[in-house]
């Protein structure tokens, strides 16, 4: 079977270099320091936390992830809380069993499959609230029953914002008062809003976390993961797999998804003479109808800045700017917007804007 999934998150034994971000977590849980984990989508934000809580349930501790993506009410998070603590042990307050149903959280096999009905069912968000002020104190009650440590990663936090633009402040009452009893990760993949959660005076969780990002993967460690993987199955790569790598720049899920076409060419008793560049094109034709619905989306100044991006010029430079005939000032407004958008266009360690997805890159340089 191919070990490469780029659909979804990593399971924990294939995690590609993430060893000295696991190290950070787990220091951080030990010592009960919060951690606020931020990283762009498909940067592999989940498949961390979920090595992470594989690593803690390893070592005899409760661990599990909370997934609030999309939540639109508070109602939702309180179904999402539930449902990912029915994997807990019963705790003494009974709260997850009480609440479970009136939530529409069905739990099956000690809470692996779940169920969650339509949000239309949820409670009124005023009862919903006060299932949140239990539902989060059931570690503090483990806590107080066996003394152990409950490690909780609160995944797509800031979508807390949509459902209840003061539901932060719920959370930071209750779990304020955990101390030993629980060790937290806050996690989210729009990390200027991250950033704010935790450094706006305004907002509760002001400073009450040691920020971690994830940066690319690096070059090195990430070739020897991956031809251990491919070595696995006794397949050699012959160079393709550093290849590859530079053609991504270190993006975590696009690194996987060419990883996948790779070990498929490699397995194949065709062999191609060039199977880095066959599958930088099975992954495009793949890929592309997406492309294609980032470049519906903008505007002609946005394409013009993603086209100077994908060729390595300046994008708001005199070269592209006369050749467009676009003021410098209008194409500098629409490269802040693209990275505010936080989709397709970042700045890295010393400000300089570059495209997220290298396949985007590269559909842009063929189009």
């Amino acid at each position: 079977m191919n070990p490469f999934n780029y659909q979804g998150p990593v399971a924990p034994g294939r995690l590609i270099n993430r060893r000295g971000e696991l190290h950070v977590l787990q220091r951080a849980a030990a010592d009960g320091v919060a951690i606020r984990l931020a990283a762009p989508r498909r940067f592999g934000k989940t498949s961390l936390l979920d090595a992470h809580v594989a690593s803690m349930q390893a070592v005899g501790h409760r661990a599990l992830r909370v997934d609030l993506s999309k939540v639109s009410t508070a109602g939702d998070v309180a179904a999402r809380v539930a449902g990912a603590f029915s994997a807990l042990p019963n705790d003494p307050r009974r709260a997850v069993r009480r609440w479970s149903a009136r939530l529409g959280v069905s739990a099956h096999v000690a809470g692996v499959k779940l169920s969650l009905a339509p949000s239309a069912v949820r409670p009124p968000a005023d009862e919903a609230r006060a299932a949140l002020l239990e539902l989060l104190d059931v570690p503090l009650g483990l806590h107080e029953q066996d003394g152990g440590l409950t490690v909780v990663c609160l995944d797509e936090f800031q979508d807390l914002l949509v459902a209840d633009y003061s539901l932060d402040g719920l959370f930071r009452a209750v779990i304020q008062h955990h101390g030993g009893a629980a060790a937290y990760v806050f996690a989210g993949s729009q990390p200027s809003l991250m950033r704010a959660l935790f450094s706006d005076r305004e907002r509760p969780f002001y400073g009450q976390a040691r920020p971690l990002e994830l940066p690319v993967l690096p070059a090195d460690e990430a070739a020897r993961d991956v031809e251990s993987l491919l070595a696995a199955d006794g397949l050699q790569a012959d160079g393709a797999v550093d290849e590859l790598l530079v053609f991504t720049g270190g993006h975590p899920q696009r690194t996987v998804l060419l990883a996948h076409h790779l070990y498929n060419m490699l397995d194949s008793p065709d062999r191609l003479e060039d199977p880095a560049a066959e599958a930088i094109d099975l992954a495009l034709a793949e890929t592309r109808d997406a492309h294609q619905a980032v470049w519906d989306s903008l505007g002609r100044v946005e394409r013009i800045v993603l086209m100077a991006l994908a060729d390595g010029q300046a994008p708001t430079g005199t070269r592209v700017a006369g050749e467009h005939r676009i003021a410098r000032s209008t194409l500098q407004d629409a490269l802040e917007r693209l990275v505010a958008d936080e989709r397709n266009v970042a700045r890295d360690q010393h400000g300089r804007p570059y495209l997220l997805d290298p396949l985007l890159g590269e559909w842009l340089r063929r189009r």
